[in-house]
């Protein structure tokens, strides 16, 4: 049970299997809809050397009822990306608290540069999310299905 008196509507991008080459590019399908859950900013944005120059690596932690996908590098697969103040996020983790009755979700999110490779995914939503386009929950035991 996740205490929505905090929680927000966000939208949610989430990705279809890699399936197509756009600009040298593997780029995947993507289908979008609204959470309600609670995010914000984690602590203090990190500097990450690259060579091209530094970057701010702005990261974000919340809570939910919704499972999220989380990215896979190694699988070439694309975790869900949330849309917080005009700035796609990447999940990067989304682990069930199910230690008391309060059962839930956390997640860790990071920034996903504007520059990214295959940014033809990363246009903004259509309008504000609303509560026509919720996600339905996921089940709160491990091996729930995905929204």
């Amino acid at each position: 049970m996740n205490i929505s008196l905090f929680n927000k509507l966000y939208w949610l991008r989430r990705a279809d299997g890699q399936q197509r080459l756009v600009k040298g590019y593997l780029v995947s399908g993507k289908k979008d809809g609204v959470v309600s859950i609670h995010v914000h900013p984690l602590g203090t944005d990190a500097i990450q050397a690259l060579p091209e120059g530094e970057r701010k690596l702005k990261r974000l932690e919340g809570h939910g009822s919704y499972k999220l996908n989380t990215g896979d590098q190694g699988a070439n697969k694309k975790g869900d990306l949330l849309y917080y103040h005009g700035d796609w996020y990447e999940c990067l983790s989304c682990q069930l608290h199910d230690h008391t009755m309060l059962a839930h979700f956390n997640y860790q999110f990071v920034i996903v540069p504007k520059d990214a490779s295959g940014a033809t995914d990363l246009k903004p939503p259509a309008g504000p999310p609303t509560k026509d386009d919720l996600l339905p929950e996921t089940k709160m035991e491990e091996g729930g299905e995905d929204p």
